[in-house]
């Protein structure tokens, strides 16, 4: 019996179309291929040892951005935080609360400790989740067993009472190894009918 249904924050609550499309205007300016600043922030050691904890965000910045920051303008800085920008995707929201009578709900995000402070401003998230689980402040990331270890004695289940969604294909088959069920998301209304599928709905009040 599914008790508790966990949320990604990046690709799933948000997207990262704003993101992605500043990169591409920064590849430009730089004379670099599309994309390629994209990955350079946000993938590879460096990402990956701040994201989770294991260096500080101003190390990751000198390794990765201030090389390149003489030549970009001066909003480049902001995207230390890699949902800088990024509106929430209401549908989704709805969705989660509509969930939230019958189920427990967590956040599990790959991010920086930015996230906890974007958490606190965010009104539409105000109390939505029972346990917030920041790969930064974890000390590890999906699809690393640990971090939903942790989601699990947070939310106080069985990892076989849960449900992952997630964009991300490589998250969503470790978290099946481990015994959960999970949502690969595309949209709003394709996640929804995945979940009914697998129980995981909230009669109306």
């Amino acid at each position: 019996m599914i008790r508790a249904v966990a949320f990604d924050f990046g690709g799933v609550l948000v997207r990262d179309r704003t993101v992605q499309a500043r990169m591409a205007e920064f590849d430009r300016m730089l004379g670099w291929k599309e994309g390629a600043l994209y990955l350079r922030l946000y993938s590879g050691e460096a990402w990956e040892a701040m994201s989770t904890g294991i260096i500080s965000m101003d190390e990751y910045w000198a390794e990765v951005g201030a090389p390149v920051a003489d030549r970009l303008p001066d909003d480049f800085a902001l995207y230390r935080d890699s949902f800088h920008g990024e509106q929430l995707d209401a549908e989704m929201v709805a969705l989660a609360w509509r969930l939230k009578p019958c189920f427990a709900l967590a956040l599990v995000s790959n991010a920086t400790p930015l996230l906890e402070h974007r958490l606190q401003q965010e009104a539409p998230l105000a109390g939505l989740f029972d346990a917030v689980v920041i790969s930064a402040l974890a000390g590890a990331r999906k699809p690393e067993p640990s971090i939903l270890d942790i989601a699990c004695q947070r939310l106080q289940v069985l990892p076989a009472e849960c449900v992952l969604i997630d964009d991300k294909i490589r998250n969503t088959a470790a978290a099946e190894i481990q015994g959960w069920q999970t949502v690969l998301h595309e949209n709003a209304a394709s996640t929804e009918a995945a979940l009914a599928r697998l129980g995981v709905h909230c009669p109306p009040a």
